[in-house]
């Protein structure tokens, strides 16, 4: 709940302030909330590696080589204490320290509360980011083998049940944009903490408003932008370095915006947000300027990402069409645009393979 200057506050800093002033009941609430946030970043990750491997698979890769390339996507993933890393043991642990934390809360432990709060934010990072590499990781061998214009097909395979069922609620033939616009922000909001934005991995991010449109900043994403820039917290490098070695763009396409250096987890914004939405409602959801491997901000500071959301979708400028090669129409809404070729959702749930 909120202004927009309160939802770019991160939820794990709202439970600070809320041990701090004694308010135990909402603490424990936020506490809630937080692993809710966290919980829709991991059913997307649940989605994403079948169907990457569903992806390899469709396109003659044999089942062991497959289980290859996870196996050494994997062995990059060991947690800090050097064990290996399971995803279920690690969301179940999230969840342990969720009910720790609300009890040191309901006791009036603040201290103990706020320690086991670092520790809860810190369980999720390591389960989040492993999950991130994964992906990553993925991807960087399905461009190896396929080609990176096999990038595009994979995105169609793997996103478009998402867009079925998450974002056709923003077409204004269906509805007022008002509405979808409060929606939108919301979702984007509650999406980048939950995936733990900025600097200190806190889910912290920049939000500002001009005549226009809506700007969110994130210094760096907990997904994209940390695989360029590597994981401060835990002293690993870019995942461009050795031991990983995952490729970035190389070669021009729409869905990188025509750039070198764009990581492949970053392409499926481009693709989500502006492709798929201009090309069934004519107007993109989001405008997306991702970060690009060793890029800058003006100050010579580490290049962040940034999510444009206009509050009339018909006045997007016709540049943000041209770099992702197409031309901004006449008409908007998915009555003049759109085909009735996306998936059902309600037979093939996302993560099927």
């Amino acid at each position: 709940m909120g202004s927009w200057e309160e939802q770019r506050i991160s939820t794990y800093r709202k439970i600070g302030e809320a041990i701090d002033a004694g308010e135990r009941d909402l603490a424990a609430q936020l506490v809630g909330y937080f692993v809710e946030e966290a919980s829709v970043c991991f059913g997307i990750y649940r989605q994403w590696i079948p169907d990457l491997n569903a992806f390899l698979a469709s396109n003659g890769v044999p089942k062991e080589e497959i289980e290859a390339a996870n196996a050494r996507i994997v062995a990059t993933l060991t947690l800090p204490d050097g064990s290996p890393w399971d995803v279920r043991a690690q969301w179940h642990l999230v969840n342990e320290r969720r009910e720790e934390l609300v009890a040191l809360i309901h006791r009036g432990q603040a201290a103990e509360a706020h320690a086991k709060l670092d520790e809860l934010k810190e369980t999720w990072r390591r389960c989040h980011d492993r999950d991130v590499d994964h992906t990553y990781g993925l991807m960087s061998e399905i461009v190896g083998r396929l080609g990176e214009a096999s990038l595009g097909r994979m995105w169609e395979q793997v996103l478009m049940p998402l867009f079925a069922w998450r974002y056709e609620k923003f077409d204004i033939d269906k509805y007022p944009w008002d509405e979808g616009l409060e929606v939108l922000m919301l979702v984007a909001c509650e999406a980048m903490r939950g995936h733990l934005s900025g600097p200190e991995r806190t889910g912290d991010f920049e939000l500002y408003e001009t005549e226009d449109r809506y700007v969110l900043r994130f210094d760096p994403c907990g997904s994209g932008g940390r695989t360029l820039r590597g994981d401060t917290i835990e002293g690993t490098p870019p995942r461009t370095e050795a031991p990983y070695r995952w490729s970035v763009s190389e070669e021009p396409h729409t869905w990188n915006h025509g750039q070198k250096g764009v990581c492949h987890y970053c392409t499926h914004c481009i693709f989500l947000m502006e492709e798929i939405p201009i090309d069934r409602f004519g107007y993109p959801v989001r405008v997306v300027d991702p970060p690009v491997l060793g890029g800058t901000e003006p100050d010579g500071s580490p290049q962040k990402c940034q999510w444009t959301m206009f509050k009339d979708p018909t006045t997007v400028p016709e540049e943000y069409y041209e770099r992702v090669g197409r031309k901004k129409p006449d008409v908007f809404g998915s009555s003049h645009h759109a085909s009735d070729d996306l998936p059902d959702v309600t037979v093939a749930m996302p993560g099927a393979g």
